[in-house]
């Protein structure tokens, strides 16, 4: 984990749009909010991230007890984004703000690092709009360092544009949203992208990223909690003495 006196770093972080907490289509009848809380919580248990980001929010904060929630819940184009970090990290005293229906932005001053959790514009004709919200999400961090991790909704041919505001990082393995595999919502989401990415500054490295895409198992069915997987990260920074 990140601290005040270090040469080399590192962080796990955990980005999950949670389509407002709604039923799949493939889910049983029986399946409610408080069973897709249970799935959050138990998953985040076992991956044991130091940060994890929320998008799409129906105004509820999962409850997960080994983090506490930044005191910010900002609503996006779509739903509510939160930020929940581990105990430990919670004692460095971070700060917080908000960049309006776009990013929480946490900055860590005794690690000299700074993480957006993101909801940027969607659609094809959006792209415009995600380059200045990500150029305002950068402004707003306290420190040059800064990951960004969220449902970022870029597509490919984008990274151009990335480059030009200093930000890197590479496609995760698989696809956060695949709707041949997860038929969150039916016919209507029959495609692949790489909307939930993880992007950092020069002295950021983003390595071992693990599309967590297992589908959940009730009642003797299998299906997603979400439309979108979620994106599990380790961003590193600095070298070994």
């Amino acid at each position: 984990m990140f601290s005040s006196r270090i040469t080399s770093t590192s962080m796990r972080l955990l980005s999950w749009n949670l389509a407002m907490m709604e039923r799949s289509q493939d889910a049983p009848t029986q399946w409610g909010q408080v069973d897709s809380e249970a799935v959050v919580r138990q998953t985040i248990l076992d991956l044991k991230p130091d940060v994890v980001c929320f998008q799409e929010l129906p105004g509820v904060v999962p409850y997960v007890e080994t983090h506490d929630m930044i005191r910010a819940n900002p609503r996006s184009h779509s739903g509510n984004l939160a930020v929940l970090v581990t105990h430990k990290l919670m004692a460095t005293e971070p700060t917080f703000k908000t960049v309006t229906r776009t990013a929480v932005v946490v900055d860590f001053p005794k690690a000299d690092l700074s993480v957006a959790n993101v909801h940027l514009a969607p659609g094809k004709g959006g792209a415009e709009d995600r380059i200045h919200q990500l150029s305002v999400t950068l402004a707003a961090a306290a420190s040059e360092n800064v990951i960004i991790i969220g449902d970022t909704n870029l597509r490919v041919g984008e990274d151009e544009a990335l480059s030009s505001l200093g930000l890197a990082g590479e496609l995760p393995p698989k696809p956060t949203w695949d709707g041949y595999r997860n038929a969150f919502r039916g016919d209507k989401g029959r495609f692949r992208a790489y909307f939930t990415r993880s992007l950092a500054t020069a002295e950021i490295s983003i390595s071992e990223q693990e599309v967590v895409d297992r589908p959940t198992e009730a009642y003797e069915q299998r299906f997603h909690i979400s439309d979108h997987f979620p994106l599990l990260v380790t961003a590193s920074r600095g070298a070994d003495d």
